[in-house]
């Protein structure tokens, strides 16, 4: 099941049906339309062996409509914990999660967070996210730039700490003047936009940030390529937003990139420290800025971890990765 707003199915072998409300829309409409599409999703439901959940607050409909099957719920970060903060919320998906009899957890971390929340939830395991690898191996060698260059993906969101990779590049540009640094993902938050954009003239870097929005795979992977490394930088806010895991470091592995992340949130699965990457402390710029001078100014440093990213992707591809899903379905 899908939202009724779904766009083009990935996985065109798998029948889709599109009866659940859309998660960001206002939740009178959201109400509406659980309610218009009730029994058919209890149908679906009734006739599925297990039910797997892979957006956490549809874990909530799965409980309402039918309790009688088998439900895994997968965890990636913020959302998981969103809903036990609010306190007309916490003890519904307290027993939703109590009734799951899987959550798969894509962290440590995430898993962490939550057991904070429910100290008693016994049904958690850690699966890692998978990256699809061979995706990553296209590529357009004409597209590659001179310039020293680094990429950062993911939608302009205070917790993806943009505002803090944004003045550590500017003082990387004191060393590299000519270094590019693109910044790829959805500029919705004009506010938070608005704000990087002030950082970006506070420390004279037009000529060196450039944002992008709507950009296309085949154009993101190149993006990833022409990189001397991945960066994104995620930090703790207001008591819940975090950083999951952080997909995007295997995508930039896989395409043989370094990649430099945080400590205290779930990039400390997705990244191995000095091995496909580098974790440095939240919210410290200082760290930030020596870590990317590390990788351009060390060719053979830059060397090693490009190979061994592309090894840390493999061995996340998700051809392994589904195996860990397919035992936890035969336990259940």
């Amino acid at each position: 099941m899908s939202s009724v707003r779904s766009q083009i199915n990935d996985l065109p072998s798998v029948k889709e049906h599109r009866v659940l409300p859309p998660l960001f829309i206002n939740r009178w409409i959201k109400l509406y339309i659980f309610i218009k599409n009730f029994f058919k999703i209890r149908k679906l439901i009734q006739e599925a062996d297990i039910i797997h959940v892979l957006a956490e607050p549809y874990s909530l409909i799965a409980y309402l409509t039918c309790r009688k099957r088998p439900m895994v719920i997968t965890f990636h970060g913020t959302y998981a914990v969103d809903a036990l903060n609010k306190w007309y919320l916490k003890g519904l998906y307290s027993r939703v999660y109590k009734k799951a009899q899987k959550i798969i957890c894509i962290s440590q971390f995430t898993k962490e967070e939550v057991l904070k929340k429910i100290p008693d939830l016994n049904n958690l395991i850690v699966i890692n996210n998978g990256v699809d690898y061979s995706k990553f191996r296209a590529y357009d060698l004409s597209k590659l730039r001179e310039n020293k260059s680094i990429v950062s993906v993911g939608a302009l969101m205070a917790r993806k700490g943009y505002h803090i990779s944004i003045p550590a590049v500017a003082e990387v540009v004191k060393k590299y003047p000519d270094l590019k640094y693109y910044i790829i993902g959805s500029q919705k938050n004009k506010e938070y936009f608005n704000q990087l954009n002030d950082l970006v003239k506070k420390h004279s870097l037009k000529e060196n940030i450039i944002f992008l929005e709507n950009v296309s795979e085949k154009d993101l992977i190149n993006y990833y390529y022409q990189s001397d490394l991945f960066l994104l930088t995620p930090i703790y806010v207001e008591g819940s937003k975090f950083e999951g895991f952080g997909l995007v470091y295997l995508e930039a592995n896989a395409c043989g990139k370094p990649v430099i992340g945080t400590y205290g949130c779930g990039a400390e699965d997705a990244i191995k420290d000095h091995y496909n990457g580098l974790l440095v402390e939240q919210n410290n710029i200082g760290q930030t800025s020596q870590a990317i001078i590390n990788i351009l100014s060390n060719p053979d440093l830059a060397k090693t971890m490009a190979q061994d990213s592309k090894k840390w992707a493999q061995s996340h591809d998700w051809s392994k990765i589904v195996l860990e899903y397919i035992e936890e379905y035969k336990r259940n």
